[in-house]
């Protein structure tokens, strides 16, 4: 895992440097060309109130034990079905996303992110699946992603966003091969009503759930007054926001995440395991020193999806191992360096 933390880290501070650039013009200031010139003015990017971007964020996510049902076919004494206890789902999550370009006309912001999770399982077994040694060394996805903001005027703006991961389950990076890529993106067009008021309308090309779809785009960000507004990115998200005070807010809702792993095994022809997760979940964020916040999550982990295929992209027709897992509490605690 070294290679990937070194290139990780070399395309943070790659991200680190370009958003120090001040964008802005340090060019004499000239009363006349005020008089002169009309003051074309643009959208902004949030509404009043609206949670605060992260820059940085470095995380942790714990998933309680569940049980594990594989169906597996039997072989005089193996039995029907593999049945095991996990006793987590555990991992570290790191995230960077910074501006490039940023200006009241134009916004351009690039991302990396790694997110790690183990799932070992607790109870001793005659055997293990195929399934259960690919994902003994874990599952991991590492990726960039860009972020294009642009107002054309103060009430229309146009977001669009893409992605590139490497999502694998492997001992050594040397085993990763261009199977284990995905992509996602989406485009919105939207309207700015007012400061307090946000929305538009798009179609995301996403793994989500899993499973590459194509789905329409919903973006709602209201805030209602200086306690209470919506978040909305449907159906990705959504959430009920609380502002407590200028330092503290909390969020009820849910979010979908997901991607599809390619599985190596030596010898063997690569799978892909899709995984689909649904959370339900409050949060609560606060500032601990200017712009470092925490964020504290609690929830609720749905199976969306959890099979594994023999195909890159397999659909339904492709499956060749459907195992059923239960669905545990779980926790999530970051550090963030954000912008208000």
């Amino acid at each position: 895992m070294r290679k990937l933390y070194w290139v990780l880290l070399g395309l943070f501070l790659f991200n680190q440097a370009s958003a120090q650039q001040d964008s802005t013009n340090s060019g004499g200031f000239n009363f006349e060309d005020v008089d002169a010139t009309p003051i074309k003015r643009y959208a902004s990017q949030k509404v009043l109130n609206q949670s605060p971007n992260r820059f940085i964020s470095i995380g942790y996510e714990y998933q309680g034990g569940f049980d594990y049902q594989e169906p597996l076919i039997g072989i005089g004494f193996l039995p029907a079905n593999l049945d095991a206890r996990l006793r987590r789902a555990s991992g570290l999550r790191i995230s960077s996303n910074n501006p490039i370009i940023s200006r009241n006309k134009f916004i351009w912001s690039l991302g990396v992110n790694y997110w790690n999770t183990t799932i070992p399982v607790a109870e001793a077994n005659p055997f293990k699946s195929e399934l259960l040694n690919s994902m003994s060394g874990g599952l991991h996805s590492a990726g960039i992603n860009s972020t294009i903001f642009k107002p054309f005027n103060e009430k229309n703006f146009l977001i669009v966003q893409a992605s590139a991961d490497a999502n694998f389950s492997a001992n050594s990076l040397d085993q990763v091969t261009s199977q284990a890529l995905t992509f996602s993106a989406s485009a919105v067009y939207g309207w700015k009503k007012s400061d307090n008021l946000m929305w538009g309308l798009g179609i995301a090309r996403t793994y989500r759930l899993g499973r590459i779809i194509y789905v329409p785009v919903w973006m709602y960000n209201k805030t209602f007054n200086d306690k209470w507004g919506v978040e909305v990115l449907l159906p990705a998200r959504a959430h009920v926001r609380r502002n407590i005070n200028s330092k503290s807010l909390m969020l009820a809702g849910f979010e979908l995440e997901g991607n599809q792993y390619a599985l190596y095994q030596p010898g063997r022809t690569t799978t892909f395991l899709q995984r689909g997760e649904i959370k339900p979940r409050i949060s609560y964020e606060r500032s601990l020193s200017g712009f470092w916040w925490i964020s504290i999550q609690a929830g609720y982990r749905v199976n969306g999806r959890f099979v594994v295929v023999d195909k890159y992209d397999g659909g339904d027709k492709r499956e060749i191992v459907a195992p059923t897992i239960g669905n545990p509490f779980y926790f999530n605690i970051s550090l963030n360096l954000v912008s208000l």
